[in-house]
């Protein structure tokens, strides 16, 4: 079962508190995540293929996160869709983050 967000301030700001990790977490680390501030936390990839292959990897790893490409985006600005909910963890959010940087990093260096 989720966590009922209506009715319950308490697990609204608890979902924003643990978006603005991720989004720190991932900003320090040079993501680009396109100025977003609500639970839906963009990546900026670039390539449909690179977006594709990043999403496939975190899946892999357990994580739901889609790529998100043209036409629903700007060609050239594909994209993972990250959605955090209120009952992730900070282990869960901070394992996100560095996964996503470890694929970013390699994608560039490779």
């Amino acid at each position: 079962a989720g966590v009922e967000l209506c009715g319950d301030p308490g697990a609204r700001s608890r979902l924003h508190s643990l978006a603005q990790r991720l989004r720190k977490k991932l900003t320090e680390g040079g993501i680009d995540c396109s100025g977003s501030r609500g639970p839906i936390v963009p990546v900026i990839i670039g390539s449909n293929q690179a977006a594709l292959e990043a999403a496939r990897r975190l899946q892999e790893e357990g994580f739901d996160v889609r790529a998100i490409r043209p036409p629903t985006v700007a060609p050239g600005s594909s994209r993972l869709r990250i959605s955090v909910h209120a009952d992730h963890c900070e282990d869960d959010i901070d394992r996100l983050g560095a996964a996503v940087l470890q694929i970013i990093r390699e994608e560039k260096t490779g």
